[in-house]
């Protein structure tokens, strides 16, 4: 079996694609070097083709593993998904809070106009607080078991969900006092319980209608971004659960002039409690670890992606990034021997 992997990093100055070699990595392409890369999808089924969101520009797709590029959507690209169960159907999220369907992988959408139809007490929360004020979709949740189930994460603005596709929406953010949300999962497998990462805490709930409730048990940090789940150790067993966070959020650390104190915390048992990963990790790391990426093919094996740079902030100059794995489910970290701008998304396919 050919498991050679791709790895595709958007950083806050373009769009790097290495592959595995050997034990090493080559590079294989750079694309849009002025651009701000913040989301990046591929197909399952086809592992060649992937989808990369550039700020202020629009959705481009590759269809031969990052060596070219077509644009096939413009807008301000903050997120995109494609539907687990069909390589077909894709999402996108824009700047400010618009989506997007494609039935053809990309070649022709279509509005979601039912998103703007929630009432305006809900809409006039979908702001951001730096300029022009706009919020934007952050994380597009297909759920895998069911896919006319949609969530959207909104930064800043709360979660929103819909059980036709699209067609109609409701408001599902209550018990969350800040609604600044990053990335929102099912347990998977499940319908239920969901889990969300938001600015100012960590919550899940067995039905976010009746409202969510925090699980941050044995957490030291309060910011809560990218998280993920790896299968069960052992048959029977909980998956683990991944998640990174930082010490406080972005605005606070421009104004203290410091790192983010960045950490990577472990759940074995669905985030009733959390264990801090220390080895190969230094005890306040300053990139913030933005990206959580599966590897695809070792179910034990996770890429993140860090860098100096505010992830909600698409505009300006970053400082460094840093790509690092996990071969022991989070138990030790060790660097890739790659440079790169500050890394914003991360995704890896096979090659």
């Amino acid at each position: 079996m050919n498991e050679r992997v791709r790895l595709y990093a958007g950083t806050q100055h373009g769009l790097i694609v290495w592959r595995s070699n050997n034990g090493g990595w080559e590079e294989v392409s750079r694309g849009f070097r002025d651009g701000i890369i913040d989301s990046i999808a591929g197909c399952h089924r086809a592992p060649e083709c992937v989808f990369v969101g550039v700020t202020h520009d629009g959705l481009y797709r590759t269809q031969d593993g990052g060596k070219q590029w077509t644009k096939v959507l413009e807008g301000d690209i903050r997120s995109v998904a494609v539907d687990p169960t069909n390589d077909d159907v894709i999402y996108t999220g824009t700047e400010p809070a618009q989506l997007f369907r494609s039935e053809d992988r990309g070649k022709s959408w279509k509005e979601l106009p039912g998103l703007l139809k929630l009432p305006e007490a809900v809409r006039k929360n979908w702001t951001f607080p730096q300029p022009p004020h706009q919020g934007h979709i952050r994380n597009i949740f297909i759920h895998p078991n069911n896919p006319k189930i949609l969530y959207l994460c909104i930064e800043h603005g709360g979660i929103v969900r819909s059980f036709d596709r699209g067609e109609s929406w409701e408001d599902v953010s209550g018990g969350i006092d800040y609604l600044d949300i990053h990335v929102i999962s099912s347990l998977p497998g499940e319908l239920s319980p969901y889990y969300v990462a938001t600015a100012r805490g960590f919550y899940t709930s067995e039905e976010p209608a009746r409202g969510w409730v925090r699980a941050e048990n044995g957490f030291t940090r309060d910011y809560f971004h990218d998280f993920l789940f790896l299968p069960p150790a052992r048959a029977g067993g909980n998956p683990t659960m991944l998640i990174a966070t930082g010490d406080k959020s972005p605005g606070f650390w421009r104004r203290e002039n410091r790192g983010a104190r960045a950490a990577i915390f472990r759940s074995d048992d669905c985030a009733q409690s959390w264990q801090r990963l220390e080895r190969g990790l230094p005890e306040n790391l300053d990139l913030m670890v933005w990206a959580l990426a599966h590897h695809p093919y070792d179910p034990n094996t996770v890429f993140a992606g860090l860098g100096l740079v505010a992830r909600g902030h698409a505009s300006g100059s970053g400082g460094a990034g840093q790509l690092l794995v996990t071969r022991d489910r989070g138990e030790s970290w060790q660097e890739l021997p790659i440079q790169l701008p500050a890394d914003r998304v991360l995704w890896a396919a096979a090659d």
